[in-house]
Parts: C-alpha cells; structure tokens; sequence
C-alpha cells in the first residue's frame, strides 16, 4: 500500500463549490451520455437492482460526478449492510471527493459490524494518516497487530506514523519488521533506504537494490538512481537514469536528471539535449526553459539563452533565477 502518493493530495484539499450533481437527480444528469442512459432506464426498471447500482456508481466516479455515486453507494448499503465491498468503495469516493470525515465515518459504520476484519482496519489506520491524525492512524494499526501479531501491513503503518511525527528510529524498526515478516514489502524496503539517507547510513544502497530486486519498476529504480545522483556516483545515476527513459520515455525526470549531472561534470552537449528533450516533453515547465538556457549561456550563445529565460519567467512570473541570468545578459 502506497499512501505517500496520495497524502499530499487529500490532506491539502479544501472544496468550496457548488456542484450542480447534487441540484439534480440521477435520472436526468448527463443526459447526451449514452451509457449513462442507458444504465438508468436499467436501474429505473429495477431499482433494488444491487449489481446495476454497484455498475451505475461506477461509472458516476469514471466520469467524476462523486455526489451522485455516492448517493447510490448509501443506497446500495441500505439495501445490503453487511457487504464491506460497499463501504470500502464509498469511503474511496468520499476521500476523492475532499470529504475525508465522511470517509472515516463510513470505515467505523462497517468496524461496527466486523471489528476484527483486518483489511477495514487498515484501510481507517490509512484514512487516519492521510488526514494527519497520527494517534488514530497508531491505535488503529495496534488493533490489526492484536488481531493479527506480525502482519506487515500494519507494522508499515506504523512506521509510516512515526516517521512522519519524526521518530525516526521507531520509524525503522516498524519498517524492519514489516519487511521480516513480508520480506517482498517493496514500499517498506524503499521507506528504509530514505531513513538510512537521512542518517548518513549507506545502507540506504542495499535498501534500494533490495526493492529493485522485487519490483524494479520506474519508481523503485528512481530511489536508486537519486541516491546515487547526490553521492555523485554518476556512472551508476545515468546507468539507471538511461533504463528508466526505457520504461517511460515521456517522463521527463530522468532527462532533467541527466541533463544536471552532465551540466555538473561540465558536459554541457550532453546536459543541453537532455534539457531540450525535457523540454520537447513538457512545454509547460519553467525549470525545463531555465536549465537549457543555463546550458546556452554556459557555451556563449546569449541570444538563444535569454530566449529560454524569458519563456521561464512567462510561465512562472517571478522565477528569481530566471530574473538573475536575465540582468546578467541585459
């Protein structure tokens, strides 16, 4: 389970809108939506229909109306309570839809049917630490070890508690036992390997190589190639840079840094085409326009430099290093 991903997204959330899918009912909205039509002319005919209602609340979160699927998700709890399925799904939709105590609500209703049911007790330790109530998100993952003693999953919540209240050495031991008793854990092995950078511990390498082993998918291999950019082992960066461009050859990541590496050994060709596919792949990017402009300047060519710095400073008004390379070339 990956929460990070998702912490910085939800917990910042604040939504002031006024959503016309809640004015108006499920049988008129969207209605130049042929699948939409069609599923309520199904669930019209047979409203009690749990698989047409579970099918329609779907398609409600596909195309982003959440207040109507969760109007079917509570009815469709009516009509059945006692499938965690249900709550499960409404608690997502809440979460997406910027309602996370509605959300937390949701978990504790089915807790109340199955107070030991392991997954639903995750998911509230989950919910609790998205919105920062770190003691919840603890007492929660607690219950899961009293149910189930060594289960990873929960040892990984703690962790992820605590190092976020900045008790990093409870931090690693809660990762360390969770990759002990899972040892294929990848989220674990990587969160080990960012406590280790942040005590100066080198065994953040082994930690990374041990989740690449496992999964050595573009994410895993980013940890890896990161670490090894800042203790300048650059052979190694751009080795694992080059097959992360394989994998996803539209990210453009690796290319910014690739491109800051070669800009640091002084390889300014090199460092300039990574910045320009950089640029080629994300337009929008004040830093991919700055960086290539720094190489521009770097190799004497002024004009094509300023050019670079001034669609930096259009896209992001006030990028301070974009304003000093400009006075310098004004």
């Amino acid at each position: 389970m990956r929460i990070i991903n998702i912490l910085f997204v939800l917990s910042v959330v604040l939504l002031f809108s006024c959503n016309n899918d809640s004015k108006e009912s499920s049988h008129t909205a969207n209605k130049g939506d042929k699948t939409l039509m069609q599923l309520n002319k199904l669930v019209k005919k047979s409203e009690n229909n749990q698989e047409l209602l579970l099918e329609r609340a779907k398609y409600y979160q596909k195309i982003g109306k959440l207040d109507s699927a969760i109007v079917d998700m509570n009815n469709l709890i009516k009509l059945d309570s006692t499938k965690a399925d249900y709550y499960h799904l409404l608690a997502d939709m809440y979460m997406k839809n910027a309602k996370s105590m509605f959300a937390i609500k949701t978990m504790k209703r089915l807790l109340a049917i199955y107070p030991d049911r392991i997954q639903s007790l995750l998911k509230l330790s989950e919910l609790y630490f998205i919105v920062m109530k770190y003691d919840n998100s603890i007492n929660t993952a607690n219950k899961v070890l009293y149910y189930s003693p060594n289960h990873p999953e929960a040892y990984f919540m703690l962790g992820e508690n605590f190092k976020e209240r900045e008790e990093f050495d409870r931090a690693k031991n809660s990762f360390l036992t969770a990759v002990e008793n899972n040892p294929e854990h990848v989220d674990a092995w990587i969160e080990l390997g960012v406590l280790s950078e942040h005590a100066n511990d080198k065994n953040a390498e082994t930690y990374y190589k041990n989740a690449i082993s496992i999964d050595s998918s573009y994410n895993s291999l980013h940890y890896l190639a990161y670490y090894y950019q800042k203790e300048e082992q650059f052979d190694k960066a751009i080795n694992i840079y080059r097959q992360m461009c394989l994998k996803k050859p539209s990210n453009p990541t690796s290319f910014l840094n690739m491109g800051l590496i070669y800009f640091k050994l002084d390889s300014m060709a090199k460092a300039h085409d990574n910045f320009n596919i950089m640029v080629n792949l994300d337009k929008g990017n004040p830093r991919a326009y700055y960086f290539r402009g720094l190489t521009l300047y770097a190799t004497g060519n002024d004009k094509d430099a300023k050019r670079d710095f001034e669609l930096a400073l259009q896209l992001s008004p006030g990028y301070k290093e974009a304003e000093k390379m400009l006075e310098k070339l004004n």
